[in-house]
């Protein structure tokens, strides 16, 4: 779990405390083989925790700071960054082992009821919640990517366009789309979602729906030509908070075919 979040970074400082089984290992069944090169791949500083840890602080804060934070996870999230760092497996396969190997911890030292095992299993949401996201993405050393599958033209007022498109991430990491539909003459006619962006971890796919009705100033009146429905990754090798938008896919859709008041 290797990415500078400071938010994050005290939480998991909040729940350090929370006392678990320390010395439990269950780590998930995988290939001999595969297991064997993830071995290799691991590093001296993986554990749990923002790289903000290891990088910034000095090394004897660290040495005191980091069991602490590792608690009973530590050979977990090792296992983690390890395989992140050997990518053969994509973001969301190595995040969700990490979760069931925490939880398989907390299940193994406490009774399932008790708030020792309550605590143990929110701090294991707590570190899964962590990477699940573009930090995580950014971590694994991503590249955008994902691809429109599907369009379907909906159900709309009469004089007005409505579509929605099964996108699909293809890419081995976490990534967040937004779906930009564009007039001929380049000018946005809609988006989706309408404030941030929507997450697809990778494999999986979602419905994103842009149109005109929503719109006080376009029409089917308005679009003169045909319109460009453009899917848009936040680039997961960038944490900038602007300018790292790159388009994946695209796809025309003529309008001939609906009726115009």
């Amino acid at each position: 779990m290797r990415f500078s979040a400071g938010l994050t970074c005290l939480s998991a400082l909040l729940l350090a405390a929370c006392a678990s089984a320390p010395g439990i290992d269950r780590p998930v069944a995988v290939d001999p083989a595969y297991a064997a090169r993830e071995a290799a791949a691991a590093k001296p500083a993986d554990r749990c925790g923002p790289k903000f840890i290891s990088d910034q602080l000095p090394a004897a804060l660290v040495s005191i700071m980091g069991p602490v934070l590792d608690g009973p996870f530590y050979p977990v999230c090792a296992r983690h960054d390890a395989c992140y760092g050997l990518q053969e497996q994509t973001q969301a396969w190595c995040d969700d082992r990490m979760r069931e190997e925490m939880m398989d911890i907390c299940a193994a030292g406490r009774t399932k009821d008790s708030f020792g095992g309550r605590l143990c299993r929110i701090r294991a949401e707590l570190f899964f919640d962590m990477v699940d996201n573009a930090f995580g993405a950014y971590a694994y050393e991503g590249e955008a990517g994902g691809q429109i599958t599907a369009l379907e033209i909906m159900d709309a007022p009469r004089g007005q366009f409505e579509l929605c498109a099964t996108v699909r991430n293809d890419t081995s990491v976490l990534q967040e789309y937004i779906l930009d539909l564009r007039a001929a003459s380049g000018h946005r006619v809609d988006r989706a979602p309408g404030i941030k962006e929507r997450s697809v971890r990778a494999g999986e796919t979602a419905v994103m729906c842009a149109g005109t009705t929503g719109s006080s100033y376009w029409s089917l009146k308005r679009l003169t030509g045909p319109v460009e429905v453009r899917l848009v990754a936040d680039r997961p090798d960038s944490i900038a908070i602007a300018g790292d938008l790159v388009i994946v896919d695209t796809r025309l859709v003529e309008l001939e075919a609906f009726a115009v008041d």
